[in-house]
């Protein structure tokens, strides 16, 4: 029997498409699928039986798929569903198709929806990976004007700063026109805020492990793709890398580290719906192949 595979993600997802070509390429009957595609272009049932025995149906215009027999599911960028355009609707939609995706009996990959929104709890993942024995930056999070305005200045403003859960800005350090933000109990900027102190920087790392692999490229520069570059990570890092996600509970997920000019690595943060397509285009490490190993469920080479 050929595996099949769900992949819930936001529509558009490149990576997403490519991933689902290569698992076709291998037998693998796999759909990709937007939850904001509910209640209109897909529809969910289940049916319970007296004893309790759920069969769920997922209808799309295009087919019809028994999600008792899925191989796996894929929790790439799974959104909530669109629901109706006022009232309790859209709580409702998401409420049953939650249910339905937190109640499927297949392997989930990086992990169950919960893990999944435990890991990227910021605080949460720093504190692992600080007990884990990463070195981490100096970190403040706080709704506290004078607290952060406090480290400002203790790091002499050689900090960055970003709302917390939102992806970490470009910049590298916070603009002096932010320090009013910071500095007025009024504030204007949305908190809380995460402020961590501006790390020297001799390579930035993006680490992506699948499974029990590691593959980790140097980010040289961010404007130019011929700067990436496959990276050796020394064994402890690597072994703390798989660490930190066994420890999170994910089977799947990128690490941004920074490597110092002394040869440090510092940890900045993890994702489970990190990117990796441009990394593997340009360095050519077989990243797609170790995360349909782990999606069609099939061991890989250093648990062989």
């Amino acid at each position: 029997m050929s595996s099949t595979v769900l992949v819930l993600t936001e529509d558009g997802d490149t990576q997403a498409r490519h991933v689902a070509r290569a698992l076709t390429g291998r037998g693998a009957d796999t759909l990709v699928l937007d939850p904001g595609w509910f209640p209109g272009a897909a529809r969910l049932s289940v049916t319970l039986d007296p004893s309790g025995s759920a069969r769920r149906t997922l209808v799309t215009d295009e087919r019809r798929v028994d999600l008792d027999r899925l191989t796996s599911v894929w929790f790439r960028r799974p959104g909530p569903p669109l629901g109706e355009p006022a009232g309790d609707g859209t709580v409702q939609q998401n409420g049953f198709a939650s249910d339905v995706w937190d109640t499927l009996d297949c392997p989930a990959v990086p992990a169950s929806r919960a893990v999944i929104q435990r890991a990227q709890r910021k605080l949460y993942q720093l504190s692992v990976a600080g007990r884990l024995g990463f070195e981490l930056p100096s970190t403040l999070i706080s709704t506290d004007h004078d607290e952060l305005l406090d480290f400002y200045l203790a790091h002499q403003g050689q900090i960055v700063t970003r709302v917390l859960n939102r992806p970490w800005a470009i910049t590298e350090r916070t603009p002096p026109e932010e320090v009013t933000t910071l500095s007025d109990p009024k504030g204007t900027g949305p908190f809380p805020l995460v402020a961590q102190a501006h790390v020297l920087r001799r390579l930035a790392l993006r680490v992506i492990v699948t499974g029990a692999r590691v593959f980790a490229a140097e980010i040289h520069s961010p404007k130019s793709v011929r700067r990436l570059r496959p990276h050796s990570l020394p064994d402890d890092v690597s072994g703390r890398c798989l660490g930190l996600m066994r420890t999170l509970g994910l089977s799947f997920g990128t690490i941004d580290l920074t490597l110092t000019p002394e040869g440090r690595y510092v940890f900045l943060e993890m994702n489970p719906e990190g990117g990796f397509l441009l990394i593997e285009e340009i360095t050519g490490m077989p990243i797609t192949e170790s995360l349909c190993d782990l999606l069609l469920a099939l061991p890989s080479p250093e648990q062989t």
